[in-house]
C-alpha cells in the first residue's frame, strides 16, 4: 500500500502544463501565499486556504476499502510522514491516526467491559477508581493528548492531595497511599492504555514512563494487638453497640476472617459440633458506592476452625435463628454493612480504648490472629488454609518476620535422629 502526497494549492493548467519553477519559488519564499507571483491558471480553488499538503492512503476495514488522509503545512513534513507510514504498513505496525483522537472516557469503558474474567469485586474496584479519580481528571482528553509528563505531575497531586475527584458527599481530596496510587496508575490506567496499544490505536503506553511511589514492605503498616488489647476493643465495642459487636471483634481476632467474610456469614455456615465455619462468600465493592456478595478473595471457599472459648457466644447468637439468617446481624435482623459498622462501632471503640493514634484498623485484627497462631506454632500451610491465602508463599511473604528462627532446634533434632538410628 502506497501513501500519496497531494498539493492542495497548485495544479496543472488547462493545457496540462505544471506550475513553473518561478511560480513555485515565489510561493515558497512568500509568507502570504496571496501575494506570491502565482498566475491564476495554476491556482486551485482552495489556494492559500488551510494546509497545503495532504497525505492519503487506503485501508481495508470490516471488508471495505476506506480512505484516510492527513494534512501538513510543509512538504518535508508530509514526505517524512508518508515514509514512516509506508514503513509501518510494511512491518505490520500501521495505526489509524484518527484512533488517537478517541476520548479516554470511551476507551476506559471498552477496556472495563473487555475484562470478562474479573471477579465482581475486582471489577467493582476498577470501576470505582475510574469514577472517583481517573475520569474526573482525564476523561475528556484524547489518547494523543495524554503525555508522560502530565501523568507524572498528577502522581504528585495524588501524593499531596488537592487533585480533582468525584468523592461522595463533596469531600475534599486527600493524599493517597503509595498502594492506592500504584493501583490507579499501574493497574487501571496502564491497563486502559495497554488495551489501546493492543488495538493499534496508539504506539506506546505513556504510563510505562511514569514513576510511582514505592510501597513499603507489607509489615510496615501492620499492627499486632495483644490479647488484652483485643479484649479491651471488644468490650468497648459491646458498650457502644450490642454484645454482637464485641463478638464480631473477637471473631476476627481469633479466627483471622476478613471483615467482609465475617459479615457475609450465615447461621447455616457454622458447624457448632465440629467448631468449623465455611467461608464461601464475602461482601465486596460493587463499583457504584455500594456492596455486593461475591466469592472470597482467592475465589475459593474454605473451612476455618473456631476456638472453643468462642462457641458459647456463637451458639447464643445462633439460638432460635434459621440457617439463612445472618450470623452477625443488625438489631432488626438484616445484614450489617462494613462501612456503617466501621463508623458506628469500630472507630468509636478504637478511640474509647485510647488507640486512635496507633494505626489500628479492622484489618489489624486479622494480622493479630496471624501473630497469635505463629506464636503458638502454626506452620505456613495451616495458616494459609485458615486465612484463605491462595498459596503458602503469600502467607510466608506477608508474615515472615513473625516466624521464630529455629536453626538450633533443627540441628538438635537431626542429631537426635542420628543417635536413634544408630542404636
Amino acid at each position: 500500500m502506497k501513501v500519496t502526497i497531494d498539493d492542495l494549492w497548485l495544479k496543472n493548467d488547462d493545457d496540462g502544463n505544471p506550475p513553473s519553477r518561478a511560480a513555485k519559488r515565489s510561493l515558497a519564499n512568500s509568507r502570504d501565499p496571496m501575494k506570491a507571483n502565482v498566475p491564476e491558471k495554476w491556482r486551485k480553488s482552495r489556494y492559500g486556504v488551510g494546509m497545503r499538503w495532504r497525505c492519503h492512503w487506503t485501508i481495508v476495514k470490516d471488508g471495505r476499502r476506506v480512505q484516510r488522509v492527513k494534512q501538513f503545512a510543509r512538504l518535508a513534513e508530509a514526505q517524512e510522514y508518508a515514509a514512516a507510514m509506508e514503513d509501518d504498513i510494511r512491518r505490520g505496525r500501521y495505526r489509524d491516526p484518527r484512533q488517537e483522537l478517541r476520548v479516554l472516557d470511551d476507551v476506559a469503558g471498552e477496556w472495563l467491559a473487555s475484562k470478562v474474567d474479573l471477579k465482581p469485586g475486582t471489577a467493582g474496584r476498577y470501576a470505582r477508581e475510574l469514577r472517583l479519580y481517573i475520569l474526573p481528571k482525564w476523561g475528556g482528553m484524547t489518547l494523543r493528548e495524554l503525555r508522560p509528563d502530565m501523568l507524572q505531575e498528577w502522581v504528585g497531586q495524588l501524593m499531596d492531595g488537592g487533585y480533582p475527584a468525584a468523592l461522595p458527599d463533596g469531600r475534599d481530596s486527600k493524599p493517597l497511599s503509595a498502594r492506592s496510587i500504584r493501583n490507579i496508575m499501574k493497574v487501571v490506567l496502564k491497563g486502559i492504555f495497554d488495551y489501546a496499544v493492543s488495538n493499534g490505536w496508539i504506539g506506546e503506553n505513556p504510563v510505562d514512563r511514569v514513576t510511582v511511589p514505592k510501597i513499603a514492605s507489607d509489615d510496615d503498616d501492620m499492627v499486632f494487638l495483644s490479647v488484652r488489647e483485643v479484649e479491651l476493643l471488644a468490650d468497648e465495642a459491646e458498650k457502644i453497640g450490642n454484645p454482637v459487636d464485641g463478638l464480631l471483634v473477637r471473631w476476627q481476632a481469633y479466627t483471622g476472617c476478613r471483615i467482609g467474610e465475617s459479615l457475609a456469614l450465615k447461621v447455616g455456615d457454622v458447624d457448632a459440633d465440629r467448631r468449623r465455619a465455611r467461608i464461601g462468600r464475602t461482601w465486596t465493592d460493587d463499583g457504584h458506592g455500594g456492596s455486593m456478595l461475591g466469592t472470597p478473595k482467592n475465589g475459593k471457599a474454605r473451612n476455618i476452625a473456631i476456638p472453643r472459648f468462642l462457641m458459647p457466644q456463637i451458639k447464643a447468637q445462633m439460638d432460635g435463628m434459621g440457617d439463612d439468617d445472618w450470623l452477625f446481624r443488625a438489631t432488626r435482623g438484616g445484614n450489617v454493612w462494613t462501612n456503617a459498622w466501621r463508623t458506628r462501632i469500630w472507630n468509636k471503640a478504637v478511640k474509647a480504648a485510647g488507640m486512635e493514634d496507633e494505626g489500628v484498623t479492622i484489618h489489624s485484627l486479622r494480622h493479630t490472629y496471624a501473630s497469635f497462631a505463629i506464636a503458638q506454632g502454626a506452620d505456613a500451610k495451616t495458616l494459609q488454609m485458615q486465612l484463605g491465602h491462595s498459596s503458602p508463599s503469600i502467607t510466608l511473604n506477608t508474615y515472615t518476620a513473625l516466624w521464630p528462627e529455629r536453626l538450633d532446634d533443627v540441628a538438635y533434632a537431626i542429631g537426635a535422629l542420628r543417635e536413634r538410628e544408630l542404636v
